[in-house]
């Protein structure tokens, strides 16, 4: 009976990332997108998802320009999440990314007040690496050039805007350090 029901969810987990499929995206055993994802509008070429990775419901993954995603193996991503890439954005292995958390790897050109804000370019890109074990949590907003070494922690609500070495516990707007883990 279980294999019958494996069977039937893996069967509907690809059925549902087909768009993703036919976009570009590339899936490894065993992983999957859920329900409500943004396709029709974005790019999704150069998405790679290594083997058993989890993207919850309502998800944006994005590559403009030349940009690129990978997730690593086992790495659960929380519905609602924003992954957008102009550049470079690798998450690593066994990573617990909660709800509705933004990494992006680049800005909107906002400061010249001759553009709106609506019409203006977006800025250089800086590559983000999330290292293996980490856990985010959620609303977290992850901006370009941050780099978070092994199995950091991340508060809820933070803004990480700088990086941070492996065992670190980070919180806040502007994210900071609260510890280390020993590990």
């Amino acid at each position: 009976m279980q294999k019958a029901q494996d069977l039937l969810f893996f069967l509907a987990a690809y059925i549902l990332s087909l768009p993703a499929r036919l976009k570009g995206m590339r899936f490894g055993t065993h992983s999957y997108i859920g329900p409500g994802y943004d396709w029709l509008f974005v790019r999704m070429n150069r998405i790679t998802c290594g083997d058993h990775v989890a993207i919850g419901r309502e998800a944006w993954l994005e590559t403009t320009g030349g940009g690129s995603i990978y997730i690593g193996d086992r790495t659960t991503v929380g519905r609602r999440a924003t992954i957008s890439s102009l550049g470079k954005i690798t998450i690593g292995k066994d990573c617990m990314i909660s709800y509705q958390v933004s990494v992006l790897d680049h800005d909107h050109e906002v400061q010249d007040p001759a553009v709106k804000p609506s019409e203006g370019k977006l800025t250089e890109p800086k590559d983000i690496e999330i290292g293996d074990e980490c856990f985010i949590g959620a609303n977290v907003c992850i901006l370009k050039g941050v780099k978070l070494g092994k199995h950091c922690v991340v508060g809820a609500n933070a803004v990480v805007t700088k990086s941070f070495p492996a065992y670190s516990v980070i919180a806040g707007n502007p994210a900071k350090l609260i510890r280390s883990i020993k590990p």
